[in-house]
């Protein structure tokens, strides 16, 4: 009897303790999965997370509005250099256009497996095969209990796949919040100041930020952190631009890590910007934002790109970074 009450009380703990995860529940239901807690991601389907083919979607649990909210999005782009050739084969889940659904542009992204138990959710999403450079790639994606705000992405080629030099997991909307401010070790990389003098729509290129310039955990973890210049980015929006670019959520901290186990020599940062958004001339308010937000690396079986979402500023999180007014 003593034995039974301890099974129930266990299996009460468990449901209790599982309240907070987000997963489809039966077919059909819209591809989320996450933390009510926390970061939430998903893959295209009816009634998801908003958003073009060929995107893993992010986004956080808004409990004003009981609902996932989209925040930005992730695309993969293997990179292949062939034996003697001088220039590198890249290839984009978003742009390329699909062998599998013709006349659709962006790789089918599949789900493949899902396990769960009440400390971890995995994900393993299925990448269509890159007929741009032959890459063939699925992606792992796991959120633990205890790290409610992170997701890891692990990204892994198929047996069939051309050689992989980099496969580069890349945050692509980064002007939906307005990211302005690239977090390094010693200093602030503002995109206002980096690309005052841009005057065109198109994505505004720059160099790298190597692994010397980069922030390290107290575990030697690398980090980087994005975040917007403006204290309130909901409050400040364009009211020429399509109504989807007005950013309704809070501050929020975008940051990227790759543990230090799996830090290869060449990791680096990168970003790129635009003056307008994606696909319009309507100016972006307040300056031009980073756009795509990357660690790139050489590629190793398995590698994992860690994505983290918090309100939580970037000193709270890896001090001794000041703290500065009005940031």
């Amino acid at each position: 009897m003593r034995f039974l009450f301890y099974v129930v009380f266990l299996c009460g703990a468990l449901a209790a303790a599982d309240t907070d995860w987000l997963r489809p529940q039966a077919p059909g239901d819209p591809l989320v999965w996450g933390r009510k807690d926390g970061l939430v991601f998903g893959l295209p389907s009816p009634g998801g997370l908003p958003g073009p083919r060929g995107l893993i979607r992010v986004g956080i649990f808004s409990k004003e509005h009981a609902r996932p909210e989209l925040v930005n999005f992730i695309a993969i782009e293997p990179v292949i250099t062939g034996p003697g050739t001088r220039r590198t084969r890249m290839a984009f889940s978003e742009l390329e256009p699909s062998q599998l659904d013709p006349g659709q542009r962006g790789k089918r992204l599949t789900l493949k497996d899902t396990h769960s138990s009440p400390k971890e959710l995995t994900v393993v999403i299925d990448v269509e095969r890159f007929s741009a450079n032959g890459a063939h790639v699925f992606v792992t994606a796991s959120i633990s209990r205890n790290r409610p705000n992170e997701v890891r992405l692990s990204v892994n080629a198929y047996p069939d796949s051309a050689p992989i030099d980099e496969l580069t997991l890349t945050a692509t909307m980064g002007n939906f919040e307005k990211l302005r401010l690239l977090w390094l070790k010693d200093r602030l990389i503002r995109s206002d100041q980096l690309y005052a003098d841009y005057k065109e729509d198109n994505f505004i290129e720059h160099e790298n930020y190597t692994l010397a310039e980069m922030l390290r955990t107290a575990g030697g973890d690398a980090i980087v952190f994005a975040t917007s210049n403006e204290a309130s980015p909901s409050s400040v929006y364009s009211k020429t631009a399509a109504p989807h670019w007005h950013y309704q959520l809070p501050r929020l901290t975008q940051y990227w890590k790759v543990p230090a186990s799996q830090i290869a020599p060449n990791l680096r940062v990168r970003v790129n910007g635009r003056r307008v958004y994606w696909a319009s001339h309507d100016p972006i308010p307040g300056g031009p934002a980073f756009e795509n937000f990357e660690l790139r690396q050489r590629y190793g079986v398995g590698q994992s790109f860690i994505f983290g979402l918090t309100t939580e500023e970037p000193w709270q999180l890896r001090p001794p970074i000041p703290h500065l007014p009005g940031h």
